[in-house]
């Protein structure tokens, strides 16, 4: 049996609807790390990362997809190496670069699906901008720090979500762009921040949760379930 025959037992004829898709994840962080692994676990070949940061120790206690190894790596570079150690029949493009308005929008072009996990709110409504001028179907995780309630996380639209700065922020900068909140998908979590800090405090359970139900809607969606 090879890595993908649990998956096709489940799936069955609806599997092979996903290997000529391709995603771009950006942000591979707490949210984001563990969605490129699930993605390619679950059968999907062609992913694009892309963060600018650097594994740091203070990442160890959640971002899952690392490990004391990659300390000092690029994140697109220590994950890309670790996607290769599970599946050699992928493709992984590796982009390490910071969302603004001079990042080559382009790599959006073939994209079947925009996965945005970063928490810099300009480089968000940039990216909900751009995957709607292509028409590429967008998911944005939204603010999972200082929760520690794995349960609390759903996928909903962004004109659903209540009690996240983060959110309400994102709504009125789209509003502003003329952007419908009702079309743009998010993962959400309802649970009230235990602390309210400058410095976000985050746990191994509620980003992984998020990356898990974004992973999974994604995969859902694309063979239409």
């Amino acid at each position: 049996m090879d890595i993908d025959s649990r998956t096709k037992l489940l799936l069955q004829e609806d599997f092979f609807k996903l290997n000529n898709n391709k995603i771009v994840v950006i942000g591979v962080g707490g949210v984001g790390s563990i969605i490129p692994i699930s993605l390619v676990r679950t059968g999907i070949k062609k992913i694009t990362i892309i963060d600018k940061d650097k594994v740091d120790p203070s990442n160890l206690n959640r971002q899952i997809a690392y490990n004391i190894n990659d300390i000092g790596k690029l994140k697109v570079d220590a994950l890309y190496s670790h996607l290769y150690e599970m599946q050699d029949d992928i493709k992984i493009t590796k982009i390490p670069a910071k969302i603004d308005v001079n990042f080559d929008f382009s790599v959006f072009d073939e994209a079947d699906y925009i996965i945005d996990c970063i928490d810099d709110i300009e480089a968000k409504v940039l990216i909900a901008k751009e995957s709607f001028k292509r028409n590429i179907p967008l998911i944005s995780s939204l603010g999972m720090g200082n929760r520690v309630d794995p349960s609390k996380v759903i996928i909903t639209k962004l004109n659903k979500t209540t009690n996240d700065p983060l959110a309400k922020k994102f709504r009125y900068l789209l509003r502003k762009e003329n952007i419908d909140l009702s079309k743009i998908d998010v993962a959400f979590s309802s649970e009230t921040p235990i602390i309210k800090d400058k410095i976000i405090s985050s746990v191994v359970f509620v980003p992984n949760s998020a990356g898990l139900n974004i992973a999974s809607f994604v995969i859902r969606r694309i063979i239409g379930w």
